[in-house]
């Protein structure tokens, strides 16, 4: 039996009323067995030793919320903060496992909360706000849309600034600046993944993916689709022999090969990309298949990778409402 939880948009931003628990598997198939009452919970994610859940809260008023997990099922809560900015839309908790950090993206800055030694959310311990911003007309002010420990070090990729900036935090909860990786003019950084000794970022507003060497050196930009008309990729998984990047826009699944010697400089080559749902917001891997948040056809897609050739094949379709990230 998989638990998969599922955050999705509610109220005047989707259809969806909390989170999502579906159990099963590709055999028996996967059935919606409860729904956890969240508002927005547009972003979740556990931590990372503890029996815990944490979800954003995306509206104007942004706030995140922590459920002990039984079974794999979010039940007793655990807790709610505000974070000090409007629409947080990711949040992760530290490689330490005692603080949650959060990015407010209409707010324009990074939150960070003290976790008790249960997981549960106590005081704010720093709000940071950025500045930078571009000349694209959705960079008017910094839109931080993701935050993301790398061995102690935090990548908060800022899609209003072109920038990727990094942090360490303080055993007080403090973060403190250890620079900051530009992006190309114009690319918006939406999503940071870590892959080797390297790391990809989709470029929301340029509808690229691009590379980067531990240093912050960048190496790539390729398209992350091949489709025809507008593209915002969104989120980016990887098995290490293939990453794969969703497509909103085009509303496909792209497959690059990383087959380049290790430490090299070969950007990702492309493979194909197949067809999914309307809006595919989120996309995410356990093993063998990718699991695909199609937003707008509210609908949650499984595909089988073939192992041979890294392409993924339709398995099942779970109707969800107004899914925007799957956890398996």
């Amino acid at each position: 039996m998989n638990t998969l939880l599922i955050g999705g948009y509610s109220g005047q931003k989707g259809a969806g009323n909390g989170i999502t628990v579906l159990d099963g598997d590709l055999a028996r198939g996967h059935q919606v067995t409860s729904t956890v009452s969240a508002d927005c919970p547009s972003w979740i994610a556990r931590h990372p030793e503890l029996p815990v859940l944490y979800a954003v809260q995306e509206t104007a008023d942004g706030h995140v919320q922590a459920w002990s997990l039984a079974d794999g099922t979010p039940g007793e809560p655990l807790g709610r903060g505000a974070t000090g900015g409007a629409e947080p839309a990711h949040l992760t908790v530290d490689s330490s496992g005692r603080f949650l950090i959060t990015a407010n993206y209409s707010g324009g800055s990074i939150s960070v909360h003290q976790l008790g030694a249960d997981g549960s959310i106590g005081g704010q311990t720093d709000l940071v706000r950025h500045e930078r911003h571009g000349e694209h007309d959705r960079q008017e002010q910094a839109h931080p849309h993701m935050v993301r420990d790398i061995g102690g070090m935090l990548l908060v990729t800022d899609l209003g600034g072109d920038a990727i900036y990094r942090y360490r935090l303080n055993p007080g909860g403090k973060l403190r600046p250890a620079g900051i990786v530009a992006a190309p003019p114009g690319s918006g950084p939406r999503h940071v993944l870590p892959v080797g000794d390297h790391y990809y970022v989709t470029a929301e507003l340029s509808g690229q993916v691009l590379g980067y060497d531990a240093a912050g050196r960048l190496l790539s930009a390729v398209p992350a689709s091949k489709a025809d008309g507008p593209n915002q990729p969104s989120e980016l998984a990887s098995n290490g022999r293939y990453l794969y990047v969703a497509n909103r826009g085009p509303d496909t699944v792209s497959v690059f090969a990383l087959d380049g010697a290790p430490g090299s400089h070969a950007p990702p080559r492309y493979v194909t990309e197949v067809k999914v749902g309307a809006w595919p917001r989120h996309i995410a891997l356990d093993d063998d298949l990718l699991y695909v948040a199609n937003e707008r056809s509210h609908e949650v897609m499984v595909l089988r990778i073939n192992p041979a050739t890294g392409i993924p094949a339709h398995a099942q379709t779970i109707e969800v409402p107004s899914p925007t990230v799957v956890l398996p």
